[in-house]
C-alpha cells in the first residue's frame, strides 16, 4: 500500500494533544505521524503521494452512530417510488402517482411506495384496505410512512405477506383489525419491517445488491467512514461480506442485531481490521412520535393533525411496544451475554422504565464500562438527562426531528414547552454525556454536516428555532460525529480522531467547520474520502 502525506491546509485532530499539527503521514492503513512538516517529510519515501491540501481542510473520518446502510438500500431506489413530502409535497399528489405507478405495472408486479407523512403531506388521510383495493386490484401494493414505522396495504399486499384474520399479532406489532378480526389497512412497528421483506424479495437480490452500492457510495461521498446497521438480521452478514469481497469502498460498520431473534442468540465475529463487526443489541422499547405509538406522561395535543390523521383518542399517552416483562427478560438476557444495549426510547415514560430496568440490572450485573445506550430520545426530560448521566447511560439523538419536522412537533404534537427540550443534546453535553448524532438513514439522508447543523442551529423547515436553550457549540458538534460517537460504537482507540496508531480515516472539506456559519455547514463539500489509507471518493 502506498503512503500519503498531507499539508497545506487547516488540520483539525478533534485531539488536543495534535492541535496546531502542519502535516499527517500516513501509511499501511494507519496513521503514522501527526505534527511539524518537516518531521513528516523525513517519514516519506518514493511510495508517497504528496496530497497539498491547498487551504482546505483535513478531519478524521465522520461516524453517524445509528443508521441502516442495508435497510436504506432497500427503501430506495426503482422499484420502490419516492413519495417523501420533499419529493411528493400533498397528499392528492401521491394518489396520483400511485395512480400512474399502477396503470404502468403489470399484474402481480409488487408496488411498494416509500415517505407517507401524516404530519407533512398536506390533506392526508388515513388509507384503507378497500381504497388500496380500487387504487390497485390486481397488484400488491404497499406504503411505507416515512418513519419506517407503518405500512398501508391493499388486499394483494396483505395476502401477499400471509397476514390475514386468523394471523395472530405479533409480539411487538400491531395489526389495526375490523370487529371480524380481518385487517384494515395498517400495520405497525415489528411485522412492518417483516410484510415489506416480502417486497424487496419479490424483486430479487440484482437489485437489491445494485441499491447497496449506492447506498454505499451516498455515504462514503458524505466522508462518513463509519456507521451502524442498526436493526441487523443475520441474513445481512451475507451481503456485507459480499460487498467487502468486491472491494466496494465500504464505511466501517457496527452492526447491532435486532433483539426479538427466535434463540435471542447473537453471533459474535470481527471481519478485517475493525470493517464489519458484532458491536451489540437493539431494542425497540417504543415506537414513532410520527404514527403516535410511544410512552409518554403528558398526553400528545388534540387536534386535526392528532385527532383525525394519527387517529388518536383524547388523552392517548401511548404503549410499549412489547409487554414490559417480555422487555425486560430480554435485557436481562443480553446483558448476562455481555453485549453493548442500545435501546429504542421516544417517550418520557419509556425512558423512565429503561433507566429502572437499567438500574436493577447493573445492580445484579455490575458492569462498570457498559456504555448502554438510548436511542433517539426524542421527549428525554432533565431530570432523565442528570439520571443517565450518574448511570454511564448514554445517548444517541436523532437531531433531524428538528430539521424535518420541528413545525409540527411544536404546533401540532407536543407544544412549545415539550419542543423547546425535543432530542436534548445541549442538557446532555452540559451535563457531561458523550453523545452522538444520527440521521437514521433511510428515515433522512446520511449527512454528518447536516448533522452539525441541525444540532448547532435547531431550525425547523419553516425557520423557527426549536429550543434554542439546547442548541450545541461547534466543538460539542464535531465531537459528535467524530470521537464521541467513535466511543459509543466501542471504537474510540482506533476511529474517530487524528492520532498516530489510529485507523486512516480522514475526510477533507473545502472549508474549516470550526470556522463556518453553523447555517452553512450543510452547503462545505466533501472534496475526499479516505477509508483504510486509502482514497475512496474524490470529488
Amino acid at each position: 500500500m502506498s503512503s500519503a502525506l498531507f499539508f497545506g491546509g487547516n488540520i483539525v485532530c478533534v485531539d488536543a494533544a495534535h492541535e496546531g499539527a502542519e502535516a499527517v503521514f500516513i501509511d499501511d492503513s494507519q496513521i503514522i505521524f501527526v505534527g511539524d512538516r518537516q518531521e513528516a517529510e523525513k517519514l516519506a519515501d518514493s511510495r508517497t503521494e504528496h496530497i497539498d491540501l491547498d487551504g482546505a481542510t483535513l478531519l478524521p473520518g465522520f461516524i453517524d452512530a445509528h443508521s441502516h446502510p442495508l435497510w436504506a438500500a432497500k427503501t430506495r431506489g426503482a422499484p420502490v417510488v419516492d413519495v417523501r413530502a420533499e419529493t411528493v409535497p400533498t397528499f392528492g399528489a401521491i394518489l396520483a402517482k400511485i395512480e400512474r405507478r399502477v396503470a404502468a405495472s403489470m399484474p402481480g408486479e409488487y408496488l411498494l411506495f416509500f415517505g407517507l407523512d401524516a404530519q407533512l403531506h398536506d390533506g392526508f388521510k388515513a388509507l384503507t384496505r378497500e381504497q388500496l383495493d380500487v387504487l390497485a386490484p390486481d397488484n400488491p401494493l404497499g406504503i411505507q410512512t416515512s418513519n419506517c414505522h407503518a405500512l398501508y396495504m391493499n388486499s394483494a399486499g396483505f395476502d401477499a405477506c400471509g397476514i390475514n384474520e386468523n394471523t395472530e399479532t405479533p409480539t411487538g406489532s400491531i395489526i389495526e383489525r375490523d370487529e371480524n378480526g380481518r385487517p384494515t389497512g395498517k400495520i405497525a412497528e415489528a411485522i412492518t419491517w417483516r410484510a415489506v421483506e416480502t417486497f424487496y424479495e419479490a424483486w430479487g437480490d440484482d437489485r437489491l445488491n445494485d441499491q447497496f452500492k449506492a447506498s454505499i457510495d451516498d455515504f462514503v461521498r458524505n466522508g462518513i467512514t463509519a456507521t451502524t446497521e442498526h436493526l441487523y438480521l443475520p441474513f445481512y452478514k451475507a451481503y456485507y461480506l459480499s460487498a467487502l469481497d468486491k472491494e466496494w469502498p465500504m464505511p466501517r460498520i457496527a452492526a447491532y442485531q435486532q433483539a426479538v431473534t427466535p434463540d435471542m442468540r447473537v453471533e459474535d465475529f470481527t471481519v478485517g481490521a475493525d470493517r464489519l463487526w458484532m458491536a451489540g443489541v437493539k431494542i425497540h422499547a417504543d415506537g414513532s412520535p410520527f404514527i403516535g405509538n410511544i410512552w409518554l406522561t403528558e398526553p400528545y395535543l388534540e387536534n386535526e393533525i392528532t385527532l383525525k390523521r394519527m387517529d388518536l383518542r383524547p388523552g392517548y399517552t401511548g404503549s410499549l411496544n412489547y409487554p414490559q416483562k417480555f422487555f425486560e427478560e430480554m435485557v436481562h438476557n443480553y446483558v448476562e451475554q455481555g453485549w453493548q444495549m442500545t435501546i429504542h426510547t421516544q417517550g418520557d415514560k419509556t425512558i423512565d422504565m429503561v433507566l429502572d430496568l437499567l438500574e436493577g440490572v447493573l445492580s445484579k450485573t455490575p458492569k462498570p464500562d457498559h456504555r448502554f445506550r438510548l436511542e433517539h430520545c426524542a421527549l428525554m426530560r432533565e431530570d432523565q438527562v442528570e439520571r443517565a448521566v450518574k448511570m454511564g447511560v448514554l445517548s444517541s439523538f436523532f437531531i433531524n426531528h428538528i430539521t424535518h419536522w420541528g413545525a409540527p412537533i411544536e404546533d401540532v404534537l407536543f407544544g412549545p414547552e415539550r419542543a423547546a427540550h425535543y432530542v436534548p443534546a445541549g442538557s446532555a453535553v452540559k451535563h457531561g454525556m458523550r453523545i452522538s448524532l444520527h440521521a437514521d438513514t433511510p428515515m433522512t439522508d446520511p449527512s454528518c454536516l447536516e448533522l452539525m447543523q441541525a444540532a448547532m442551529t435547531r431550525r425547523a423547515g419553516d425557520g423557527r428555532c426549536v429550543g434554542p436553550e439546547q442548541r450545541l457549540d461547534v466543538e460539542s458538534a464535531l465531537k459528535a460525529v467524530t470521537i464521541d460517537a467513535a466511543f459509543q460504537i466501542c471504537k474510540e482507540d482506533v476511529l474517530g480522531s487524528i492520532t498516530p496508531g489510529k485507523h486512516a480515516d480522514l475526510v477533507v472539506l473545502e472549508s474549516n467547520p470550526l470556522t463556518t456559519a453553523p447555517e452553512d455547514l450543510s452547503k462545505i463539500k466533501v472534496l475526499q474520502t479516505w477509508l483504510a489509507g486509502e482514497r475512496v471518493y474524490h470529488a
